[in-house]
């Protein structure tokens, strides 16, 4: 499906901005694939269409190395194809969910990282003992119940709205984790964060330290730019094709 097919769009500005949030939802993959966040072909990257009609989201069976735009679907409310070649991903429903309940999330990401699944499966408290910790705790870190039945995933995934909440991540035993945010970059980079808090405490094993919460307020009021530069330098630091650069 060529990108002059992607969608027939009430005005051509309507239509850029599709065109450049498929090129982002590739940019997206490419990001979280380099830093060792994907595992084959689970996860999915979503953002919400620009008319609020739907999201986009990676389709079924697809690893986040080999996603290109034709790999993007567009699906309704309800999760039925509009637009695409494809099957979307099994897991759309946690991603229409989420956007349904919270009008400031514009992106949703989903992936099985190894240290964030490790880190679920424990059931411990999250604790920052970083500054990526700062970003994501306190109040503690969001945890869903195992979710593995795909003939119930729009129920599942209004069980998973109600655990996150308003915070910006949660984690899935046995799945992995979930970051939500109002740019793909923003949520790419919480994602980055997680899957490194999650490393960071089990290496540290049950005796650490944690920065006090007060500090942690302090230091993420103070840093509130911070996952955007590191969504911009994430993508310096990843290459692209000629193609997918656009």
């Amino acid at each position: 499906m060529p990108p002059t097919e992607l969608a027939s769009f009430s005005a051509a500005g309507e239509r850029d901005v599709e065109l450049v949030t498929l090129s982002e939802i590739v940019r997206t993959c490419r990001v979280l694939h380099a830093a060792n966040l994907t595992t084959t072909v689970w996860g999915f990257v979503a953002a919400r269409h620009a008319s609020g009609g739907g999201i986009w989201v990676t389709r079924d069976n697809v690893g986040f190395d080999e996603v290109n735009i034709d790999d993007i679907v567009l699906v309704s409310s309800k999760g039925e194809l509009v637009q695409g070649d494809f099957e979307p991903d099994s897991e759309q429903a946690l991603a229409i969910e989420v956007m349904a309940s919270r009008r400031d999330v514009q992106a949703v990401i989903h992936v099985h990282s190894l240290h964030a699944t490790a880190f679920a499966a424990t059931n411990r408290a999250l604790h920052a003992i970083s500054h990526e910790g700062c970003h994501l705790v306190p109040p503690d870190i969001a945890r869903s119940r195992f979710l593995d039945d795909p003939g119930t995933w729009t129920d599942e995934g209004r069980e998973l709205v109600s655990s996150l909440g308003q915070r910006n991540s949660i984690l899935m035993p046995g799945h992995g984790l979930i970051t939500v945010a109002e740019t793909l970059g923003e949520a790419a980079a919480l994602a980055v964060y997680l899957e490194k808090a999650c490393r960071l405490q089990l290496l540290a094993g049950m005796d650490f330290y944690a920065i006090p919460d007060a500090e942690v307020m302090k230091k993420r009021s103070g840093q509130l730019s911070r996952p955007r530069l590191s969504w911009e330098y994430l993508q310096r630091v990843t290459p692209l094709t000629r193609e997918e650069s656009v």
